[in-house]
Formats: structure tokens, C-alpha cells, sequence
């Protein structure tokens, strides 16, 4: 088959680029040491089946099964399992600690094995019972239109079921560490709402098919290409994300539990309100949400006051004194062999910072030096 004879646009070129690209991260995942575990592979099969789904409709769409009529018999209706996939994904992401129940995992699965079994049913009678029949096509009124409205109501159904984990994790955590619980989240809630509006999308052009009974592949267009930025969104957030998250989790389970009890000489100067504010610091400093108003509202006191204390007591504001804090705990694991293949940027989060910038700036203000330049003295 010559490349002129191809059904080839700017349309189908870029989303022949994403399936690429979708394969190209499968695989990446699936065979790097460095993303092995389970909540990687599901994310990894998530990007396979998006390109597989993808591949089967740019075949159909650029006349590549016309010329080659095999391709239309091996129709696998991958898409019904590309929302199960990413469920677990985020369900192992956020380290939920009980299995999935029996009940859950068949609602995820039964439905692609059933629509399997209705494709794999027509072929059996098309070959055994009557070779005139005629497959549906897969863009104009037909079974697989009405399979693929199925399939959107369950998609639906899915992306419920994952925004009530996610609300669930966030209640459960947030008085933990509000910020990062954000953090965890916010990018898979921007991602389900590309899926969302791929959906529309989809949905409008299953409603023209249906009304106008033809077969007009360009009005799929929307649905694949939203598919490829949700791929590539995968590949280069969802893939980052899940490493940090990874690293900082490991550093809790690394790290044994330690209120670090700073004892301070009792003088004239040191107060009431002064000892309180120390033994709240010493037991939260690694929240980064931690502030000096959230301090003075749980000891009753004006943020004026207390940072005149804090002044008077340490010579250091409110800033400097906390930073001092999660910077002397990052120091001692970034010169912990047992902390050595995880980012500076991972072990300044987990001290307590909220950005990357931050603890850089707060760390150079403070030992003169960037993170990397301190480790290296210390060689």
C-alpha cells in the first residue's frame, strides 16, 4: 500500500504521534528497575491501551483496513479498560492500605470481557454460520455506537468512584499536611477533567452519528487527539509525580519516628508562651503550612506578641527559626548513606518545605551553600 493512498491529515498525523508516544512510555516504564512497582505498571497500561485503542481507530481512519480486511476481525475493545487500569493506578498512588474487594475488581473488569465476547460472537457467526454477514462499522449507527455510548456512562461511573477516593484520602490526611495533600491531588484532578471534556466531546459526535446515520470519522477527531494529551500528560507529569511521591513516602518508612525535643535553657527570658510556641515547632515544623498566625491562634495570643517573644528569646524571627529547623533536618539526610538515591528536592519537601525554590533559597540563606554544594563538602 502506497503512503498516497493513505488517509493522511494534520489531524491523524499528530495522533498517530501520540500513539507513538504512548508506546514509547509504555515500554520505558514497563522495563526501567526505577519504576517497579505496581501503581508504575498500572500507569504504563493505561498509556498502552490508550495508543492500542487509538491505533485500531487511526487504521480504520486512514483506509489501512480497507486495504488490509484482516485488521477489522482483530478489533480488541481496549478502551473499556483503560479507566479500571488508571482506578487502581490512583487507588495504589495515594497507598491505600486495604485490597481492592472482589466486588470492585469485577465491576472494573466483567464489562470489557462481556464486549469482548459480542465482538468475538458476530465474528464466530460471520465465519461459521453466514460469511455474507457484514461487520457494523464502528463510526455510523450500529452496535458498536450504542457499546461505545455504554462505555462512556461506565467511564462516568469510574471517574465518580475515583473523585470520592480522592476526597476520602484528602479528609483523612489533611490535618496531617494540607499543602502536600493538595499537591498529591490537584494534578490527577486536572487530568480527569481532560478526560471529562474528552467525553463531551465524545458524546457530541456519537449524538451526530446517531441522528444523522453517517459515517463521519472526523468527528472522532476531538476524542483521539484528547486521548494523545492525556497520554503525553501521563508520560511526562504522571510518571514525575509518582516517583516523588514514591521517594517521599520511602523516606517515612526509612526514617524512624522522631520528635526531635529540643531542651532549652530556662531563663528570665524565656516564657510561658515562648516554651509553648517551642514544643508546637519542635512537633509540626515539617508541616508546611505551618505559620505564625496558626501558632498564635492555639496559644491566644496576638502574632505581634508572639513574634516580639520569639525575637527576644532566640534572636531569630518567625522564618528564620522554623527554617533553621527543617534545614538542620535536611542536612542530616542528605549525608545519610541511607537517603543517598533520593532528590534533594524529595528531602527538602519532606523537611517541611512547600516548593523546591523555597528550600533552595531558605538553605543557601542559611548554610551559604546550594543542597548539592553542601553534600559535596561533605565527601
Amino acid at each position: 500500500m502506497k503512503l498516497s493512498d493513505l488517509n493522511l491529515n494534520i489531524y491523524n498525523l499528530l495522533i498517530f504521534a501520540g500513539i507513538i508516544q504512548g508506546f514509547i512510555f509504555g515500554i520505558i516504564v514497563l522495563s526501567s528497575k526505577k519504576y517497579n512497582n505496581r501503581a508504575s505498571f498500572c500507569l504504563a497500561f493505561v498509556m498502552l491501551l490508550m495508543s492500542l485503542s487509538n491505533l485500531q481507530y487511526w487504521l480504520i481512519d486512514t483506509k489501512t483496513a480497507e486495504k488490509y480486511s484482516f485488521i477489522k476481525f482483530t478489533y480488541i475493545p481496549w478502551h473499556w479498560l483503560i479507566m479500571p487500569f488508571f482506578y487502581i493506578f490512583v487507588y495504589l498512588y495515594i497507598q491505600r492500605k486495604e485490597k481492592l474487594s472482589k466486588k470492585i475488581k469485577l465491576y472494573l473488569f466483567v464489562p470489557f470481557f462481556v464486549v469482548l465476547s459480542i465482538v468475538f460472537i458476530q465474528l464466530i457467526y460471520k465465519f461459521l454460520i453466514d460469511p455474507n454477514y457484514e461487520l457494523p462499522s464502528h463510526f455510523s449507527r450500529g452496535i458498536f455506537i450504542y457499546l461505545d455510548i455504554l462505555s462512556i456512562l461506565f467511564i462516568i461511573s469510574i471517574i465518580y468512584m475515583i473523585f470520592k477516593m480522592l476526597r476520602k484520602y484528602e479528609l483523612d490526611n489533611k490535618k496531617y499536611d494540607p499543602l502536600q495533600v493538595i499537591s498529591e491531588t490537584k494534578w490527577l484532578k486536572r487530568l480527569i477533567t481532560i478526560g471529562v471534556i474528552t467525553c463531551i466531546f465524545w458524546i457530541i459526535a456519537m449524538g451526530i452519528t446517531v441522528y444523522s446515520n453517517k459515517e463521519n470519522l472526523s468527528l472522532f477527531y476531538s476524542l483521539w487527539l484528547g486521548m494523545s494529551i492525556i497520554i503525553y500528560y501521563l508520560g511526562y507529569v504522571g510518571i514525575n509525580k509518582l516517583q516523588l511521591i514514591k521517594e517521599r513516602k520511602n523516606i517515612r518508612i526509612t526514617q524512624t519516628v522522631k520528635k526531635e525535643k529540643k531542651e532549652r535553657k530556662a531563663t528570665n527570658k524565656i516564657d510561658e508562651f515562648f516554651s509553648n510556641f517551642v514544643s508546637i515547632v519542635n512537633q509540626q515544623y515539617n508541616n508546611p503550612n505551618l505559620t505564625l498566625e496558626l501558632i498564635s491562634k492555639e496559644l491566644s495570643i496576638s502574632t505581634s506578641s508572639l513574634s516580639q517573644k520569639i525575637k527576644a528569646s532566640s534572636g531569630e524571627n518567625f522564618s528564620t527559626y522554623i527554617n533553621t529547623l527543617r534545614i538542620k533536618k535536611a542536612k542530616k539526610m542528605l549525608i545519610n548513606d541511607e537517603y543517598k538515591n533520593y532528590t534533594t528536592t524529595a528531602i527538602g519537601l519532606e523537611a517541611g518545605f512547600n516548593s523546591k525554590s523555597s528550600f533552595y533559597r531558605a538553605f543557601k540563606k542559611i548554610e551559604g551553600c546550594t543542597p548539592q554544594e553542601f553534600i559535596n563538602s561533605q565527601k
